[in-house]
């Protein structure tokens, strides 16, 4: 299915994955990647073609009440309506996560719960390379949020020099920490924490770190803390709290957007 509106291409498409996982049967790209071991969906939103491509990847949250993980859509449908032509945003679908046409992503989403582990950011990993090779990017950015940001803040240290910059929003970028706070410390988690991987991050990546003030799921100062490290190696790192916004609308606040923007051209 192909809807062209007021200048972008919005590409969708229906696909159940596998129960087992496997890597996609001749993927196109742009409605579904292979990642690892995986068939990844996205949904692609470009601006007008352009000789180099700025690919932004978007990774939803959790979604722990069940919904489906679309609340990245209007999102990259903004990037690519503000970016200059050539500017490709992708709203990738984690592992195990549907989409709202009946379509899932292979893999394990852990119950919506104790999923941004290292098995799972190498998949997403995987399937931004592919996706890096197929536009041809001169640059890659990634957004997420919540769950989603702790696996961008990983893969900047995990798989260094796969993005040039990472838009982190409400992030639990210490889990011990966040656990901790949440009193449920008690119950281990394998889900990787992106502070611990700040002394791999490539000196000339660039982090843009938002939270809402009034966020209660993963209050302020996780994301004063992990900036905070990333200043101390000596990284450029802008820390954003955003007055009036909670853990789920600060993903809807122009500022990210504008933030994106901005490291995709590299300011």
């Amino acid at each position: 299915m192909r809807a062209l509106t007021f200048g972008l291409v919005a590409v969708t498409a229906l696909f159940v994955a596998a129960a087992h996982g496997a890597p996609c049967v001749e993927p196109d790209n742009l409605t579904r990647v292979s990642g690892g071991p995986e068939c990844l969906l996205l949904r692609t939103y470009a601006h007008a073609a352009a000789e180099n491509s700025t690919l932004y990847v978007l990774l939803h949250g959790n979604h722990t009440s069940g919904s489906p993980a679309t609340s990245q859509f209007k999102v990259a449908e903004r990037l690519a309506g503000a970016g200059p032509p050539g500017t490709v945003a992708v709203a990738l679908i984690r592992p195990g996560y549907n989409d709202d046409r009946g379509g899932y992503s292979s893999g394990s989403a852990a119950g919506r719960n104790d999923n941004f582990t290292a098995t799972n950011i190498d998949i997403v990993a995987d399937a931004v390379a592919r996706l890096k090779a197929h536009h041809r990017a001169v640059r890659v950015v990634l957004l997420g949020h919540s769950g989603g940001a702790a696996m961008a803040g990983v893969m900047l240290g995990r798989h260094p020099g796969l993005a040039d910059a990472a838009v982190i929003v409400a992030c639990p970028c210490d889990v011990p920490a966040w656990r901790a706070m949440t009193g449920r410390s008690g119950t281990p988690w394998t889900s990787e924490s992106a502070i611990r991987y700040v002394d791999r991050v490539p000196a000339a990546a660039r982090v843009a770190v938002l939270v809402g003030a009034r966020d209660t799921v993963t209050p302020p100062w996780l994301s004063n803390d992990y900036a905070a490290a990333l200043s101390r190696r000596g990284l450029q790192a802008e820390l954003s709290i955003l007055d009036g916004h909670d853990h789920a609308s600060v993903i809807d606040a122009a500022e990210v957007v504008e933030a994106a923007l901005r490291l995709g051209r590299g300011n």
